[in-house]
């Protein structure tokens, strides 16, 4: 008789799910069946707890990002409905990034610069392509903000005088 390899395993959820312990060694098979099921709970209840928790951070960040932009002045975001709630949570995330990194007081007078500046980065396609990017420090993020905008216009100079 062949050692069996998938097991139907009863979760504390109450639901039973076939799993494949293959590479668990077979005399610890039935054991782990037995932890498996009292201590986990299936997939399905596992995907939908976490994606409810995932809503739920997601509104608290939301609700800490619009207080933030009433704090600072900042105006809303604009986009489409998909891009505002995610933008505004880059923008905060960001931005307080930026306010929290800050020591000194010479630090302190860049982060009001960089938040004086967001002011006039209103377009949640510029927060997203720019500042999504996990790899990037806190001074990165700095000179992104700051070089966003043009503060002076372009002068063009012609070759041709007349």
């Amino acid at each position: 008789m062949a050692i069996p390899k998938t097991f139907a395993i009863d979760f504390s959820c109450g639901h039973t799910e076939t799993k494949d312990l293959s590479d668990t060694p077979a005399g610890k098979r039935r054991g782990k069946v037995f932890w498996l099921g009292k201590n986990y709970v299936c997939s399905k209840c596992f995907k939908a707890k976490g994606k409810a928790e995932l809503e739920k951070q997601n509104k608290q960040q939301l609700v800490d990002a619009q207080s933030f932009e009433e704090e600072h002045g900042l105006p809303e975001i604009e986009g489409s409905d998909k891009q505002i709630p995610w933008a505004t949570r880059v923008r905060y995330e960001v931005l307080a990034e930026i306010v929290d990194s800050d020591e000194s007081e010479n630090d302190q007078h860049v982060a009001k610069r960089v938040i004086e500046i967001s002011k006039s980065i209103p377009k949640a396609g510029w927060w997203l392509d720019n500042c999504t990017d996990k790899s990037l420090t806190v001074d990165d993020l700095i000179e992104l903000i700051t070089t966003a905008v043009d503060n002076e216009p372009e002068e063009i100079t012609l070759e041709n005088p007349f």
